[in-house]
């Protein structure tokens, strides 16, 4: 895993947060202030540091931003041609494919071609993708002054805004919520979904109350859903409320209420992964049922890992360490706490030495289990156990490694949701 986005360089990552800071302050009115001469001076050396292609990248950026900088009344729509249609599905599969510096160029030249608002909103998603949601934050606004009435670009904005300063982002949600009635639904699901993460801090007491102040409200948003289904954005909100009514209940011990809400929203979109996901993890070590919804969610190709270390575990419990090495490996690709990846990491180890993977190849996996999370005590052991069968090859690999319970799972699982980790 590299220690910074694909996209860009630390060096990058400081230009565009000077980049950003610049673009508030002539936002503000205040670009020739000395406030703004000071952050173009601290500019100045890391700019120089960059490679041609980042130097390149940050001088669009700059313009990029400079142009939503300017009032909207300024900018002008043409009609949108052939040329242009064609050269807005090229910049979409640009994205899709995570070009994101030809997705940029191509959207660059459909400005005037296509509704600022729908610009600003498709820059944005390129660089939420790319990983620098202070960027995203800024072209997610914009994009909600000029339509105030498009909830979506309002939710993205909240959700980057909270990666990038999630102060800020508590304190607007709060905001929200205290008048949640005069938002659309699915900006206030937003809303409680960032009050949601100040759970990782928090004592239980807190979460607690947190919760029983939240439910009532999500309770609330979902009737507001129900009496006007055909708002375009009460789908996803439909699916955002229910699924987080369901956390709630779940981690407030009332598995029943949860498992019920989690179905709700599966009725309304059956390949909701981050549902089936919930929903299995809930479930599991109680049926087949748990075992179809984490498949389905992996599948979907959920960017959680929760289907993956659920199906890693189930797999290699019922030896199929082929399975249990591919679900350890796809997991390990996407969002985790340090924790989970440490079991993934464990296991994959486990199922290699099964398949008869070279011993330097499990050994590696076990010391990064044991690098990512030094509690799991599991892997230390099942790794001084596999150094020891090196020196018994008849030693039963199969009958000795030391597993955790399905139960000690699903509690792993509940724990980390808990702390909001990956969730």
């Amino acid at each position: 895993m590299v220690p910074y986005p694909s996209f860009g360089s630390p060096t990058f990552s400081l230009v565009v947060k000077g980049l950003v800071e610049l673009h508030r302050l002539i936002n503000d009115g205040k670009g020739d202030s000395q406030e703004a001469e000071a952050v173009r001076d601290a500019l100045d050396g890391p700019l120089k540091a960059l490679n041609r292609t980042e130097k390149e990248r940050a001088q669009w950026l700059s313009e990029d931003l400079y142009s939503v900088s300017a009032p909207t009344a300024t900018i002008i729509q043409n009609a949108m041609n052939s040329t242009a249609q064609h050269r807005l599905i090229e910049a979409l599969e640009a994205r899709e494919s995570r070009d994101w510096d030809r997705a940029l160029a191509l959207f660059r030249e459909l400005k005037g071609q296509i509704s600022p608002d729908l610009l600003s909103y498709n820059r944005g998603l390129v660089w939420d993708e790319a990983d620098y949601p202070a960027i995203a934050a800024e072209f997610f606004n914009h994009a909600s002054q000029i339509d105030p009435t498009n909830a979506h670009y309002r939710a993205l904005y909240m959700q980057s805004l909270s990666l990038y300063e999630p102060e800020t982002a508590r304190n607007l949600a709060r905001e929200v919520l205290a008048n949640d009635r005069k938002h659309d639904p699915l900006v206030v699901a937003q809303a409680a979904t960032i009050r949601f993460q100040e759970t990782s801090s928090a004592s239980d007491a807190q979460t607690v109350q947190l919760f029983r102040e939240l439910i009532p409200i999500m309770e609330r948003n979902l009737a507001r859903v129900e009496a006007d289904a055909g708002r375009p954005s009460n789908a996803a909100a439909y699916e955002s409320t229910v699924g987080k009514l369901g956390i709630f209940y779940e981690l407030l011990g009332n598995s029943s209420a949860a498992v019920d809400y989690f179905s709700r929203g599966l009725q309304v979109n059956p390949n909701n992964d981050g549902l089936l996901a919930a929903r299995g993890v809930l479930l599991y070590g109680t049926g087949a049922r748990a075992i179809a919804d984490l498949e389905r969610a992996a599948q979907l190709g959920s960017q959680l890992a929760w289907p993956y270390l659920f199906l890693a575990h189930h797999y290699l419990a019922t030896s199929r360490f082929e399975d249990c090495r591919l679900m350890c490996e796809t997991g390990l690709k996407v969002r985790g706490s340090d924790a989970v990846k440490s079991e993934l990491e464990e296991w994959r180890a486990i199922a290699q030495a099964e398949l008869g993977f070279p011993s330097d190849t499990v050994r590696a996996a076990f010391e990064a289990a044991v690098r990512l999370d030094a509690s799991n005590e599991l892997a230390r052991r099942n790794h001084v156990f596999f150094e020891a069968s090196l020196k018994a090859p008849s030693t039963r690999l199969q009958m000795k490694w030391e597993q955790k319970t399905a139960a000690a799972i699903r509690q792993f699982g509940l724990a980390e949701r808990r702390f909001g980790v990956a969730a």
